[in-house]
């Protein structure tokens, strides 16, 4: 089975093949990919099992790799690895949302970034140089963001929420969204996957 031009190897089993099949509605983000007005793409998913108590002994940090459908399942191992989060299920998820962010732009290779925050990243609302971002805060507080015509409304997403965002690269963007990073509490992580193409 193929996730867009890549080819799924060994470490891709067929139930995370079917799996990223079926993370989010396809026709959903096409029409906010094709859209003329959407900048933003928010769309409720459900906490990953285990997450939070998997952060307790995590490195604060990044950590960053061309991933490619053949090695999605590799990397988000290796990734949080580095990162000291021990958490199958996890690793899972993010192998899943690499393969589905790979067919769903037909993508050879994308951009992934796993991220433990324990303070904010971005604190001024922008926009990226890029054609389209995927974000996911697995745990904390989701990513923020305002519309440029009513900017005292900042709007957050939920946590675990796919956060499809349009950059400056993308042929109909026209800054009409912004986003940041939120505040973290004093004392508590947040773990984010970060998809780009």
């Amino acid at each position: 089975m193929a996730l867009g031009r890549g080819v799924v190897g060994a470490d891709v089993t067929e139930t995370t093949c079917e799996r990223a099949a079926n993370v989010w509605d396809r026709l959903t983000v096409a029409a906010f990919d094709e859209s003329a007005t959407d900048e933003v793409l928010v769309l409720e998913r459900a906490p990953v099992p285990g997450a939070v108590e998997a952060l307790r002994g995590s490195r604060v940090g990044e950590w960053r790799a061309a991933v490619t459908a053949d090695r999605a399942a590799e990397l988000a191992r290796t990734g949080l690895a580095e990162l000291r989060v021990w958490c199958p299920p996890l690793a899972d998820e993010v192998a899943v949302l690499a393969g589905a962010f790979l067919a769903q732009f037909d993508l050879s290779a994308a951009h992934l970034r796993l991220e433990v925050l324990d303070t904010i990243s971005c604190p001024k609302f922008h926009c990226d140089n890029l054609r389209v971002r995927l974000v996911v805060a697995c745990v904390g507080a989701g990513t923020e963001y305002v519309r440029a015509d009513r900017p005292s409304d900042v709007y957050r997403t939920p946590p675990g929420a796919l956060v499809f965002l349009k950059g400056h690269k993308h042929p109909t963007y026209a800054d009409r969204v912004l986003h940041r990073s939120p505040p973290v509490a004093a004392g508590e992580r947040r773990f984010c996957v970060v998809l780009d193409t």
